[in-house]
């Protein structure tokens, strides 16, 4: 740490605020419309081709440093010189800086806050019922525990007391509707019944020896009145421990034996804080068998009625890491500024065993699953509330059997059986981290093991040079060879040179697809703990990135080809199209119909994505009759020019770009034989169901269904030109700098000047509006911008930077200039930070990343490492999928990358933020 610092402080003064600690089964959205996802695919695709000139993890490496991060999102061929450092040098100063990770040496505890704030914060817990335990000096945390149910509901770092990372109990300043409160909002008010808490259980359970279904169990009841504890929790005379009976909130009873008995305790010890619950078998005959047991973590992520100031004054995100005895759920408040809370599986020494048998009898192996609480919880599920979960601490053999049957579980799924009289402990253990990039060295000093993947947790079959490094805690040993599951997908060699602490493999990918690796440690004679700990890494394994991305290219360039044949009463050929998986008896198809118009209209940034992702895709693998096509759709769909009639195209003659060029109108609806009608019937029956009793003319659907004409022909929405831009961008790249030039249909000049154009115009049809924020896909303005000035189109590029610059004026007047349309999102900190950094604003640009570390962690898994969150998007982009829910890869990751890497390399020591954006990418 004292060696980071050092580095940290040869840094600009204006960065140093950064670096100093401010004192169910997951499931993307069904059968995929292919819409802005396809962005993902091309962009991690032709980032890892385009920054790959050999198949060794250390060109991957110095790539993702040196060439993506200025590559800006799209940017795949930048003027940006080479990083100073060579590839070899780049791989060891990574694996120097892990080497170097070592366990603080104990625990951290941040500094008490003054005994003013904490008395505040102690009487509002009083005034809610709930406990104080904690908050005194050499204590990590404030914790507020319910006394009629012994949950917690508060739990605060000492130094922030005023802050929780829980689901608050009350909160007056937020209105909204939960289930069954009726139509008006009201204030949040989770007292009742119907609402988990940090603490509730949720079990499954049967007879032992039994082979019929389990039966469920759980501490919350949607039934009033609340289930309550026998007596209320007691604190013990230390006020650092609580204590309760929670047998009768267990219900329903169960259907055999003589039922369970519950008891919670929660405790406060110096750095840490732990949350217990011993079941008890009281039948004296009969066992019990668990089969599933999951702790519920409602931890403050519903930003529904807030502000995004407030949201990031009271909330989190939530991330899990399904690791097995190594796994962690890491709550990063929304800012992105420490502390850390770490919750991890309760200690094995610090547990009863189940049976006599020891550990082998109770299979426990911590975190197994990750399940998300949906409608067994009344808290709001507007589109602004990821997911409350569940943490499937121990058993998920219930749950592989039932509603998992049809996945591969990320975990092997165990059960465990109470014998008569007999008891287990389960529970959670809390602690902190200074800040997100701490969160290595905290999981040491608390005995955990950490596993880093490099370049990431997904790896291409060219890639054979990767690595798994290993940091294990003093007295913690390597046991033998790491297991692939499947059998083989994945052969791992240990690299000679390691430490005792420190531990390498070199890998080597084999099969294509998910490969599962589980690690083995053994506590050495000397530590005070007994049998093995287990780790699960997940991979993925995919094909080779050139055989990848061509062949998106080629399924693109044929299934989601819409030729120009007169045959669409749209004029949306030719044209590259979004993909619908189940079209064509599942072979798939070109998406034309969709009654949310911006799905199909090549436009509003979904419909867009299919030609913008092939633009990219030149920039790394080009293709003569690739580019032939997107020159068609330029030509013949995007620009209509001074001749073009503004109906049958996308952009105008003075730049705009239209919201949509898929509408519906009256001339339509009355001709039930007519062209549009022939052409996609489904779409005329469901926009004649609405539009027939209509006597308005537009807008007579649902707000996303069947737009007007006059609608479709808006044009002030900002989000829609970037992605324009970049077709024109690409094209005057590959013209300018590919001999022969591929393009026929106009030189690179008119190309870069439709670039230029096309950015103003964002400015001059958006500008009052949605051009204040920053723009997905937005950073292409300040390639295009650096492009201009370098081929010498001064006029356009100085009319570009005073547009910059009104805009800068805004975002500097701004709390936290990330912002977008919504009260929060993840989509704006790419275009944002890519101008701060331009304008050498440090300082901001550093506020600007350090929000993206919030909801962008690394853990060693690949579906949620640098898996950004845009979680509405399964009910505004998926097919069949309504509601919020975790999303993995959402195109934001890739964007989001953008400004991690740029940041990475202006502080090359950081290796987190390298890490992080391998994991975006890959």
């Amino acid at each position: 740490r004292e060696r980071m610092q050092n580095r940290r402080g040869q840094r600009p003064e204006t960065a140093s605020s950064y670096f100093v600690p401010q004192d169910d089964k997951q499931r993307a959205p069904g059968a995929a419309v292919c819409s802005r996802r396809l962005l993902l695919l091309v962009l991690a695709a032709a980032t890892a081709l385009l920054l790959q000139s050999s198949s060794t993890i250390a060109t991957t490496l110095s790539s993702s440093s040196s060439s993506s991060s200025s590559a800006k999102s799209v940017m795949a061929a930048t003027t940006t010189p080479p990083a100073e450092r060579t590839v070899d040098d780049r791989l060891a100063h990574v694996e120097t800086l892990l080497e170097e990770l070592r366990p603080e040496p104990r625990l951290w505890t941040p500094a008490l806050a003054p005994q003013a704030e904490v008395a505040k914060a102690k009487a509002e817990h009083a005034s809610l019922g709930l406990l104080s335990l904690g908050g005194r000096a050499g204590d990590a945390f404030l914790v507020g525990v319910r006394a009629s149910t012994g949950t917690v509901d508060a739990v605060s770092p000492a130094s922030h007391p005023s802050f929780s990372y829980t689901m608050p109990l009350k909160d007056a300043s937020v209105k909204l509707h939960w289930a069954d409160s009726g139509r008006v909002p009201l204030p949040l008010d989770r007292t009742a019944q119907g609402f988990h808490h940090l603490g509730d259980l949720t079990l499954r359970v049967r007879k032992a020896g039994s082979a019929g279904g389990y039966s469920t169990h759980s501490t919350v009841s949607r039934k009033p009145p609340l289930a309550t504890a026998a007596a209320e929790a007691t604190l013990a005379r230390d006020g650092l421990s609580s204590s309760v009976d929670a047998s009768r909130c267990l219900t329903p009873p169960l259907p055999f034996g003589r039922g369970l008995a519950l008891r919670r305790e929660v405790r406060v010890a110096g750095a840490e804080a732990t949350l217990s619950l011993t079941i008890t078998n009281s039948d004296p005959t009969s066992g019990v068998e668990i089969g599933g047991l999951g702790l519920s973590v409602p931890f403050n992520q519903m930003f529904t009625g807030r502000s995004l100031p407030q949201v990031a004054q009271r909330c989190s995100f939530t991330e899990v890491y399904l690791g097995g005895e190594a796994g962690y759920v890491q709550v990063t408040r929304t800012t992105g500024e420490g502390p850390v809370l770490l919750v991890l599986p309760l200690r094995r020494d610090r547990r009863e065993d189940v049976g006599a048998e020891n550990r082998s009898a109770s299979g426990w192996r911590g975190f197994e699953g990750w399940r998300p609480l949906k409608q067994e919880d009344r808290a709001n599920y507007d589109w602004m509330h990821e997911m409350l979960y569940e943490v499937v601490v121990v058993h998920s053999e219930a749950y592989a059997r039932a509603e998992w049957r049809g996945a591969a579980p990320w975990a092997p799924p165990s059960s465990a059986t109470l014998p008569p009289g007999g008891s287990a402990t389960y529970g959670l253990r809390m602690i902190l981290a200074r800040d997100v990039e701490s969160v290595g060295e905290a999981l040491l000093a608390a005995g955990v093991p950490v596993a880093t993947p490099l370049p990431a947790a997904t790896l291409h079959a060219d890639m054979t040079d990767a690595r798994l490094h290993l940091s294990t805690p003093k007295g913690l040993e390597v046991v033998g060879s790491p297991r692939s599951d499947p059998p083989g997908c994945l052969e791992a060699a240990p690299l000679s040179g390691g430490t005792a602490a420190a531990h390498a493999l070199r890998l080597r990918p084999v099969a294509v697809g998910r490969c599962r690796l589980t690690l083995r440690y053994r506590w050495g004679p000397a530590a005070d703990r007994r049998g093995e700990l287990l780790q699960f890494v997940h991979y993925n394994l995919l094909e080779p990135a050139a055989a990848l991305l061509q062949r998106h290219g080629d399924f693109a360039s044929t299934v989601g080809w819409l030729p120009g044949n007169g045959s669409d009463p749209w004029h949306r050929g030719p044209g590259y199209m979004g993909t619908d998986a189940d079209a064509d008896g599942g072979r798939g198809g070109a998406l034309l119909y969709d009654p949310r118009v911006f799905m199909a209209g090549h436009s509003d940034e979904s419909g867009a994505s299919a030609p913008l992702a092939m633009s990219v895709k030149q920039l790394g693998l080009p293709s003569d009759a690739e580019v032939g096509k997107l020159e068609e759709y330029v030509h013949e769909t995007l620009w209509a020019g001074a001749s073009g009639r503004r109906s049958s195209f996308l952009q105008g003659a003075d730049h705009s770009v239209r919201l949509s060029m898929l509408y519906w109108n009256d001339a339509m609806d009355k001709d039930p034989s007519g062209p549009a009608r022939r052409a996609l019937p489904a779409l005329y029956d469901h926009c004649h169901k609405c539009w027939a009793s209509c006597k308005k003319g537009r807008d007579c659907c649902y707000w996303m269904h069947c737009w007007s004409e006059e609608h479709s022909l808006e044009t002030w929405r900002a989000y829609n030109y970037p992605h324009v831009t970049v077709g024109y961008w690409s094209l005057y790249r590959v013209a300018r700098h590919i001999s022969p030039p591929p393009t026929k249909r106009a030189g690179w000049r008119w190309y870069l000047e439709q670039a230029g154009r096309t950015a103003v115009a964002m400015h001059t049809f958006g500008g009052r509006g949605t051009s204040q924020w920053g723009l997905m896909v937005g950073s292409i303005f300040v390639a295009v911008l650096a492009d201009l000035r370098r081929e010498g189109l001064t006029a356009l590029a100085d009319e570009l930077e005073a547009i910059k610059e009104r805009r800068m004026r805004k975002w500097m007047s701004m709390l936290f200039p990330y912002g977008s349309e919504f009260p929060w999102d993840s989509t704006g900190h790419e275009e944002i930070h890519s101008w701060l950094l331009h304008d050498g604003k440090v300082a901001d640009a550093n506020k600007t990343v350090q929000a993206v570390l919030a909801y962008s962690t690394v853990v060693p898994h690949w579906a949620y490492c640098g898996s950004a969150r845009r979680y509405w998007d399964f009910t505004i982009n998926g097919k069949t999928q309504w509601g919020n829910e975790r999303e993995f890869h959402h195109y934001g990751a890739t964007l989001n990358a953008v400004a991690v890497l740029d940041s990475f390399r202006a502080f090359p020591e950081r290796h987190y933020l390298l890490r992080l954006g391998a994991c975006a990418l890959l």
